[in-house]
Parts: C-alpha cells; sequence; structure tokens
C-alpha cells in the first residue's frame, strides 16, 4: 500500500506520464518502501497504535487545551508593565516514563506550550527554560507527564 501510495505521489509530483518516469519512479519508490519496512520497524509502529488511539486523540485534545491556556498566561505576563514580576529560569527535572518515543513526545509538548522549551533531553532528565519559574512544579508534575504515564503503562500491559 506504502509502495502504491509514495508512486501516485510520484506522478503528481512529476505532472506527467512517461515510461522514463514510470521505470525511475518504481525504482525510487520501491527504495524508499524497501528502506521504509527495513528501519521504521513496522510492529514497533502498530503497537503505539493498537488500542490507543483514543488515548492520543485526548491527549491532543488536552496538548491543545493547554496551549491555548499557557498563551493566555504569557499574554498576560507580556501586557503586564511590571517587568519585574518574570521569573525566568531554567528547571531540571527527571521523569519516570520508560519509553523514549513517550518521553520526546513529552519534549516536543513542553515545547510547543507558549512561556516553555525544552532545551535538553538525555535519558529521562529534561532541562526546560520557563518564562515564570513560580510555577516551576508544573513542569515536572504537568498533565502531560501523567497522560503519557497512563499512556505507557497501557502499552505495556498490551504488550504482555
Amino acid at each position: 500500500m506504502l509502495f502504491i501510495i509514495l508512486y501516485v505521489l510520484w506522478f503528481l509530483f512529476n505532472g506527467k506520464i512517461t515510461l522514463e518516469l514510470a521505470v525511475v519512479g518504481a525504482l525510487i519508490c520501491g527504495g524508499l518502501y524497501y528502506f521504509t519496512k527495513k528501519f521504521i520497524w513496522e510492529k514497533e509502529r502498530k503497537s503505539i497504535l493498537k488500542g490507543r488511539v483514543f488515548d492520543f486523540i485526548k491527549y491532543g485534545f488536552v496538548l491543545f487545551i493547554e496551549i491555548i491556556k499557557a498563551n493566555i498566561a504569557v499574554m498576560k505576563l507580556i501586557l503586564n508593565p511590571n517587568m519585574n514580576q518574570w521569573h525566568p529560569s531554567f528547571v531540571r527535572f527527571t521523569s519516570d516514563l520508560e519509553l523514549e518515543r513517550m518521553r520526546v513526545i513529552l519534549a516536543n509538548s513542553i515545547t510547543l506550550t507558549p512561556g516553555t522549551i525544552t532545551v535538553g533531553m538525555e535519558g529521562h532528565e529534561f532541562t526546560v527554560h520557563v518564562l515564570d519559574n513560580r510555577e516551576e512544579g508544573n513542569v515536572e508534575n504537568s498533565i502531560f507527564t501523567q497522560m503519557l504515564s497512563q499512556i505507557e503503562r497501557g502499552e505495556e500491559s498490551g504488550r504482555k
């Protein structure tokens, strides 16, 4: 199926159909298909989503709401004439998430949220820059961490 999608896209992007393009496209799409199957572990990809689609949709909705709330908080900081209320700093914390893909999702979720950016992730340790460190505990014990832990526990129990 992936080969067919790539092949159709090949012709759509080229804008014409010739024997030369068909042969070259078949070779390139075949190579991409082989590379994808060999190096992007189809089994692992299926296990991420198997039975977890609803959890990831819910996570995306929560992420969207948190982005909106963070935007409002950052706007309040910016529009406040007293700049002394800002307390930017770096926060380091360790995550209990075992799966690397869950830690990457956490790091990206933190970065997508205005006012915070993940500047480092080594193993289980995160370094995050926050605009206001008075909410420091919120980064480490955020709803993102809690939801990803639940998804991870569900994923691990599904594998056993």
